[in-house]
């Protein structure tokens, strides 16, 4: 006999047990507010742009020129987080932080077909992103006329320090929202567990699916207040009627 799912079933299980929903939901967004609020250290980011340019005499700018900048951007990057700035910026901000420190906060990127490399420093600390993303900047624009041997890297703007910043990481709303989901889901597994190895009979649809049997009748339960009165007994009221 094929199974048949019973969605009313289903539905009849999920209100019975909604509190292992309700304390599986609770119990996860309780956890991730005590994480995220308690637990978690937050992130700041700040960033500063330099911008990679041949200097040319001419005032018009060559096609390729552009394009030889663009090739050069690439290898620019690479050398932000060489080891040779990141030891001098170690130097100049008076060796307050290690070299792994420094690697792992700054980050550099550029959009594609740009000139503009773009320096982000993350740190739980918003002054400390400030101050290592405009130290990385200048120490990297002092040390490209040396590396290179030529001289083509401009601040375009430095970080700033805005009071009351918020941080980046963590993502809270996110990670409430799928807290919120996982706790639903915790809660909803537990119940489908529970009635995929429930083998209990609660009613008499469960005896005739499981066991084949046909219905001939039913017997109602009687409580010892509504049992029905034997022959004498109801003779006898009968003669104690006034």
């Amino acid at each position: 006999m094929e199974d048949i799912i019973d969605l009313k079933g289903i539905y009849t299980t999920i209100v019975k047990n909604k509190w292992y929903l309700i304390i599986a939901f609770a119990v996860s967004v309780f956890v991730m507010s005590i994480y995220l609020w308690f637990i978690a250290t937050p992130i700041y980011q700040s960033k500063t742009q330099v911008l990679v340019n041949q200097t040319v005499n001419s005032q018009n700018i060559q096609a390729q020129e552009v394009q030889a900048n663009l090739q050069l951007v690439d290898t620019y990057s690479a050398i932000v987080t060489s080891p040779r700035i990141i030891t001098e910026v170690k130097k100049e901000l008076n060796n307050k932080y290690s070299d792994a420190e420094l690697m792992e906060a700054i980050q550099v990127s550029n959009n594609s077909n740009s000139q503009i490399l773009e320096i982000a420093v993350e740190y739980p600390d918003p002054r400390v992103t400030t101050e290592i993303a405009n130290k990385t900047a200048e120490v990297f624009t002092k040390e490209i006329p040396k590396i290179m041997k030529v001289d083509n890297v401009t601040i375009l703007s430095n970080a700033k320090y805005v009071n009351g910043q918020g941080p980046i990481k963590p993502h809270k709303s996110l990670m409430l929202a799928l807290s919120a989901f996982i706790g639903i889901f915790i809660g909803f597994l537990i119940v489908f567990i529970q009635m995929i190895f429930d083998r209990t009979i609660k009613n008499v649809d469960d005896l005739q699916n499981k066991f084949g049997l046909t219905l001939l009748g039913t017997v109602n339960e009687f409580s010892q207040d509504e049992s029905i009165p034997m022959e004498g007994e109801e003779n006898q009221d009968e003669k104690n009627k006034p």
